[in-house]
């Protein structure tokens, strides 16, 4: 049986989500977005991987893809996703994918924002990544 499961090229959504996450510190979009193939590769793009995966198993799959950040930064990357995890596994796959796939700021705001580790700085790169219109820059990030 497969370990994991690996996200299918309709999953970008995904994918850009995770990278925004990940593109915070000192990492550009950029810079961050070089490692997607690892993280598709490692189930980290898909959201029932997030949804099912404890902290110590995120933490290794990022490892695994390439973004081992240091002993502090890559465990506090996998509670954020673990967190996103939990919420797309309350409000469903489907609903999240809608919301995120789609044009309405407010809606992904309300989506996004509740969740542990996604502030101003990750909503702008996801909207960044999607071609929607973002939030303007604040100075304090």
């Amino acid at each position: 049986m497969n370990e994991f499961l690996p996200a299918s090229g309709s999953d970008d959504v995904w994918e850009d989500l995770v990278v925004s996450i990940l593109a915070v510190n000192q990492y550009s979009l950029e810079k961050t977005y070089a490692f997607v193939g690892g993280l598709r590769e490692a189930g980290l793009a898909s959201p029932q991987n997030l949804g099912a995966w404890e902290i110590d198993r995120i933490v290794s799959r990022l490892k695994f893809a390439g973004c081992d950040r240091g002993d502090f930064m890559t465990p506090l990357f996998a509670a954020r996703l673990a967190s996103l995890g939990k919420v797309i596994g309350a409000r469903g796959i489907s609903v999240c994918a809608e919301i995120l796939a789609g044009n309405d700021l407010e809606e992904i705001r309300r989506l996004l924002l509740p969740i542990n580790g996604i502030g101003p700085k990750v909503l702008r790169n996801f909207c960044l990544l999607r071609g929607i219109d973002s939030p303007p820059r604040l100075d304090t990030e």
